[in-house]
């Protein structure tokens, strides 16, 4: 067994053919987590070559290949037992910046890196054994057909394509885009130092066995033995590493500063989306995001601190080590007192708790920057500025807007207060996400949330913590916590503790009943929203929670023995609950959320792409019934030739062969055989399709929305 490390240049220099072997697990590396952090370190490596550190490099990790007993003519054969995935992309990588420099006409780098990837000619060898690595398993055709392909104009974008191709596509884009930067002779230059840089400035460590060797025990050992290290614990190797070569006490640096991450608070694992992460090496990319102002997603964590502490940073690495330390200090405290159940919460760790409560753990950095005593910003304007971040945080969360580019935003909103004075850093926030215009980005207006929250099922649309601290605001609104009263009502309200009740109950049919279908439908639409939900100490049990409203025993009277809430006290002296009851109370609830989380004053911004299109995934077709917008009896068509007739019902279903379907797509797919948007498969008898409904049904909520305002007296 040999090791050795090696870059592209001399790894795929040698006339040696890689196999994949056909056991070998398909492709299986996304963009997200692989090939948009490996381009990132590309470009930041080229501009580092080119501007700072001509020989700096960028380890991409190790690979086991071992020789077979057999050649093909001047070639030799090797099986490739661990690294497959790494060495496809880098192949991949390779050939599309060939096919990006070729297209600008850059044709010396582009050859230079075609030759990593494919066997001259004058070897005798013609068509897939040209290929340096190639696959045997079910990747080897569009592997094949992206690496030959004369163009990437040639090769098949389909709508579902395989990732190895749409890795190549991706590679081919980005790059294409970066060398297209500046002029025609900085494009050139850019070719050059890219192909240097991947022909010389990727470290890869190649393990080579001979024929006899047991490859499969070593592919034991460096894959199933063992805990994989986090990126945190690669960034401990490698401070303590630094330290030592400064001459730092080792031991003392230890104790005094990381041994705090050895507790279980920072080894336990946190949930990030889909994936665990441990705590510190969460709190790891936090920092490190707030310390660059980049994004960095937290595969590459350990990349960019890398890079970061090489060739940014200005100070000791032991200075680094206190900061970490300090900062975590800070950031746990915030975190411990964000999940206390009750007590004082200070500005931050109420910011904390809200948003770990609707799963936004990305917005940390913004925390730890603007709390940073090296960036001097008075506690007062960094308390105003957090006001307004938190707004544009829970605004969109409240909605169930996007939250891709939340970490992006937070990464340029850092860059830009780097730039700002101390004392206008909560200016600096408004005025940027004011001017934030993207349905991934905007700030979303008080017209939009009192347009949206007002019929929208919000008990569906949002996660239970999520919806829990959404009416626990409601409630500190109450105590009077948003008008600055709140020392003379007692302490907020208990955090994460509180049931989430129904006042008109789910199953209310029983002993709240109605004389009409379209009485039913409209009782119905109004179970799921704000005004109906309301917080209890203890959960009711259904006997209880689906009670008649009055009387003794009640539902007026449960809710009473259950109650310590002050927007629950209006309940006790009503004498009935009904649908203008639940109107009126989501109209003073949302006036409340716009209380808590304040936009500027005349914020209105619409992304271009929102507008005429606000969400209507909660306007189901009884509603559109129940409102007398398709009449019972009305005979739908569907698109095209299809000889069948629908029939919509007084009840709002619609009938189809006989058999009556509760919406219109489970009606469409009957029809077609399969899945279908019934709102645009259906047709009203004048040609409209369903959906067009939708706008008609809005424009008779919002009118219904503006006459309880006014009616209940809460209109500006």
């Amino acid at each position: 067994m040999e090791t050795h490390v090696q870059d592209p240049g001399k790894l795929f220099h040698l006339p040696q053919t890689l196999v994949i072997p056909l056991f070998q697990r398909p492709y299986v590396w996304t963009e997200e987590r692989q090939w948009t952090p490996l381009w990132e370190d590309v470009e930041r490596l080229v501009d580092l070559r080119m501007t700072q550190a001509p020989s700096a490099t960028h380890f991409l990790g190790a690979v086991v290949m071992q020789r077979h007993l057999r050649a093909m003519g001047f070639v030799s054969e090797y099986a490739l037992i661990d690294g497959q995935q790494r060495l496809t992309t880098l192949q991949l990588l390779l050939n599309a910046c060939s096919a990006a420099m070729r297209d600008l006409g850059h044709a010396a780098p582009a050859n230079n890196l075609r030759k990593l990837t494919l066997h001259d000619e004058g070897l005798g060898i013609e068509g897939v054994d040209r290929l340096k690595v190639r696959h045997t398993n079910s990747d080897g055709v569009p592997f094949q057909e992206v690496m030959l392909a004369s163009s990437p104009a040639e090769i098949d974008a389909s709508d579902s394509p395989h990732l190895i191709t749409s890795a190549y596509l991706f590679f081919y884009g980005r790059a294409s885009a970066w060398l297209a930067e500046g002029t025609p002779e900085d494009s050139f230059q850019r070719s050059w130092a890219l192909a240097t840089t991947l022909m010389q400035g990727l470290e890869i460590v190649v393990i080579s066995l001979d024929a006899t060797e047991d490859s499969q025990s070593i592919f034991e050992t460096l894959n199933a033995r063992g805990t994989p290290l986090t990126q945190a614990d690669l960034a401990k190797n490698l401070v303590f590493q630094r330290l030592e070569a400064e001459g730092s006490d080792i031991r003392r640096a230890y104790e005094q500063n990381w041994s705090l991450f050895d507790e279980t608070f920072w080894t336990s694992e946190v949930r990030l989306g889909r994936f665990t992460i441990s705590h510190v090496s969460l709190f790891l990319n936090h920092w490190l995001v707030a310390r660059t102002g980049e994004e960095v997603r937290t595969p590459a964590t350990f990349t960019r601190f890398k890079h970061w502490l090489t060739y940014e940073n200005t100070g000791t690495v032991l200075d680094i080590v206190q900061d970490l330390h300090d900062r975590a200090v800070e950031y746990q405290r915030w975190i411990r007192a964000a999940q206390a159940k009750e007590g004082p919460v200070s500005t931050v760790e109420l910011f904390f708790y809200r948003t770990l409560a609707a799963d936004m753990r990305t917005v940390a950095p913004f925390a730890l920057w603007l709390f940073d005593p090296a960036n001097s910003v008075p506690p007062r304007e960094a308390e105003a500025a957090l006001t307004w971040f938190e707004s544009w945080v829970i605004r969109r969360a409240i909605l169930g807007l996007p939250s891709a580019d939340v970490s992006r935003t937070v990464a340029h909103l850092i860059t830009e207060l780097k730039r700002s004075a101390p004392d206008a850093v909560a200016l600096t926030v408004r005025d940027h996400l004011q001017r934030l215009d993207s349905p991934a980005t905007y700030w979303p207006s008080d017209d939009e949330l009192r347009r949206e929250l007002h019929e929208v099922p919000i008990y569906r649309k949002l996660s239970r913590s999520r919806l829990r601290m959404v009416l626990e605001a409601i409630e500190d609104d109450a105590r009077g916590y948003t008008s600055g009263q709140g020392a003379w009502s007692g302490s907020r309200v208990p955090r994460d503790t509180m049931n989430i009740e129904h006042i008109l109950p789910r199953r209310w049919r029983q002993n709240w009943p109605v004389a009409s279908e379209q009485e039913e439908i409209e009782r119905d639409s109004r179970i799921h929203r704000l005004g109906n939900l309301t917080l209890l100490t203890t959960p009711l049990n259904s006997s209880l929670s689906n009670r008649a409203w009055s009387g003794a025993g009640g539902k007026r009277e449960v809710l009473t023995r259950h109650d310590v809430l002050l927007v629950n006290r209006p309940l006790r002296d009503a004498d009935g609950w009904d649908e203008e009851s639940i109107d009126r109370r989501t109209g003073a609830s949302i006036d409340a959320l716009i209380r808590t989380w304040p936009a500027p004053d005349g914020h209105s911004i619409v992304p271009e792409a929102r507008k005429g299109q606000s969400d209507a995934a909660w306007i189901d077709f009884r509603r559109i019934v129940a409102a007398g917008l398709v009449a019972p009896g009305t005979r739908l068509r569907p698109r095209g030739d299809r000889d069948v007739v629908a029939v919509v019902l007084a009840d709002g279903r619609i009938e189809v062969d006989g058999v009556p379907f509760d919406s219109p797509s489970g009606s469409a797919a009957h029809v077609r055989g399969g899945s279908a948007n019934g709102w645009t498969f259906w047709q009203l008898p004048d040609g409209q399709r369903l959906n067009a409904l939708k706008n008609e049904y809005r424009k008779l909520v919002d009118e219904q929305r503006d006459r309880t305002r006014r009616g209940s007296g809460t209109e500006d």
